[in-house]
């Protein structure tokens, strides 16, 4: 049965929030405040990866949506994420160009703070490295910055449609995962190939 976005329904000793219709818009990770009650608030969401507004020049397309799970908890105004943001980022392959998929799963450790503790060490609050921060307005949180900011660091920066990829021939270009070629490639410094073409008249 699906619920509707933003509906609460307890499960065990939990109450979670199931907001797994597939949206159009970020704000289905706009979250009040209200809700995040003191065992919690699971969270299972997807939502449309067009929502990233990635530049075209990116060559980055997705195959489906992301999808974000994990745990809310409120410690005073101070609200903690834990959990996953996962999909399948479709890349041109560093090797070959073939476009290939890559799947993520990138974890999420966040912290919100009140606008009134943002440069302030509070009492008792421990930070690290392991936790981001972000902002929350007293009334709502807004997940979607932080699932945007995981989302791409997640993305590979040199993708391989495989692990053993050939690549393309440095002669004729094809791809060496489909065919054999016959190019013969060169080796050693290119730098000195002018070289090879100088005679020298031969000494007595």
């Amino acid at each position: 049965m699906l619920l509707a976005p933003g509906a609460l329904q307890v499960v065990g000793d939990k109450v979670v929030a199931f907001m797994s219709i597939q949206q159009n818009h970020p704000s289905a990770l706009t979250i009040e405040i209200a809700r995040i009650r003191e065992e919690g608030l699971s969270l299972q969401v997807e939502i449309a990866a067009e929502c990233l507004q990635l530049p075209p020049e990116d060559e980055v397309t997705f195959a489906g949506p992301l999808c974000i799970q994990g745990q809310l908890t409120k410690v005073a105004e101070q609200i903690y994420f834990q959990g996953t943001v996962t999909g399948v980022a479709l890349l041109p392959c560093s090797r070959c160009l073939e476009m290939a998929h890559n799947a993520f799963a990138v974890e999420m450790r966040v912290v919100f703070l009140s606008p009134a503790s943002v440069g302030e060490e509070e009492e008792g609050m421990t930070l690290t490295d392991e936790l981001d921060l972000y902002v929350h307005d007293g009334v709502k949180l807004d997940l979607w910055p932080a699932v945007h900011d995981h989302a791409l660091l997640a993305l590979p920066i040199q993708p391989l449609c495989r692990a053993d990829c050939a690549g393309l021939c440095q002669i004729c270009g094809s791809n060496l995962n489909e065919t054999h070629c016959t190019c013969q490639i060169e080796h050693g410094d290119p730098r000195f190939a002018l070289l090879k073409q100088l005679s020298f008249p031969q000494s007595s």
